[in-house]
């Protein structure tokens, strides 16, 4: 599956040159709001990552293992050098997760 945002696509990093980029504020990176910053394959392991969380997370207890937790966790962190490199990185830790 591919998504692509068409009103957004960039076909590769660049630097935000608004105040923000549109979006649901629930998945968008905290790089997402700031001016200047670079928005690369870490801000779209970001979005993956609260995706994530969105789909196995309930008000009740968590759907999924521990390490679809930690995996979704690592994607989802505030600073981008702090994240899984690429979305390559991430969906290799989501596998390795589902084997354990």
């Amino acid at each position: 599956m591919r998504l692509i945002d068409l009103d957004e696509y960039r076909p590769g990093p660049f630097v935000l040159d608004a105040d923000r980029l549109p979006g649901s504020r629930r998945y968008m990176a905290p790089e997402e709001f700031v001016r200047g910053a670079v928005t690369d394959q870490r801000t779209t392991v970001y979005t993956l990552g609260r995706t994530i969380h969105h789909l196995l997370d309930s008000p009740h207890r968590w759907r999924g293992s521990p390490a679809q937790a930690k995996v979704a966790a690592r994607a989802s962190r505030a600073a981008p050098a702090d994240r899984y490199s690429d979305v390559a990185g991430l969906v290799a830790a989501w596998r390795s997760g589902l084997m354990s």
